[in-house]
């Protein structure tokens, strides 16, 4: 009798962590099926990501929970299984946590410029893949305003080989160099999302901009990925 109650609490210790692992699972199912074309990225980050994998997280931290309530009196053969449970449980809901926060605590918009004034001006190259209506898209995000304060001008005329060495060391994939500028764009490793950068050289200063493809709140991104192209730039100089 007491075999078959340790056998029963075993196995359901065991489903406690497959239930734990539901939520990254769904993420990693999400993102394989952008990657293979199978759906697009609003359906794997809206819907599987942000609602099914997110409600799933707290359905797998119950489920820690219960393991941790099954370990007691049998630690030996079930504390293992409720350890694991309650690192995927907690590293799930943490980073969905962090990814809420950081949502919330952004003040940068999609589009950051070095200088909002007078911002550079993207390629053809690149406006040509961009999506229809992207220019009022811009035009609404520069009306919200934009904090970031490490998107600063370069004071000085960097050369265009410097300025794709900084895309590339920022991310970038780079589309073209010519007189006076530097274009690339970066793609994010899960989803896919795209932030499109243009690095413009004028005599004695080099601005720096960077704007999402999509429309929605990158979290920041933009202006973190400008950051590290105006600090590649300030090193290299």
């Amino acid at each position: 009798m007491a075999k078959r109650a340790g056998d029963t609490r075993f196995k359901a210790a065991l489903a406690c962590v497959a239930i734990s692992l539901l939520s990254p699972l769904v993420v990693f199912i999400a993102a394989a099926g952008v990657k293979t074309g199978a759906w697009d990225r609003g359906f794997a980050f809206d819907v599987l990501t942000l609602k099914a994998a997110w409600s799933l997280a707290w359905v797998g931290a119950a489920a820690a929970v219960l393991a941790i309530v099954l370990a007691f009196g049998a630690w030996k053969r079930v504390g293992l299984f409720a350890l694991l449970a309650v690192i995927a449980a907690g590293l799930t809901i943490g980073q969905f946590l962090r990814h809420d926060a950081g949502i919330k605590a952004n003040l940068s918009s999609p589009d950051v410029s070095t200088n909002p004034a007078d911002p550079p001006v993207f390629s053809r190259q690149i406006m040509a893949v961009r999506p229809a209506g992207d220019a009022a898209l811009m035009a609404r995000w520069a009306q919200q305003g934009s904090r970031c304060p490490a998107a600063v001008s370069v004071p000085t005329q960097v050369a265009p080989g410097v300025a794709g060495y900084a895309l590339k060391e920022a991310g970038f994939e780079v589309a073209g160099l010519g007189v006076g500028r530097a274009d690339g764009s970066h793609h994010s490793f899960w989803f896919g999302f795209t932030h499109d950068a243009v690095v413009r050289i004028r005599p004695g200063r080099t601005d720096v901009r960077v704007t999402a493809r999509d429309d929605r709140d990158d979290g920041g991104e933009a202006c973190r990925l400008a950051a590290r192209i105006v600090e590649v730039l300030q090193t290299s100089l």
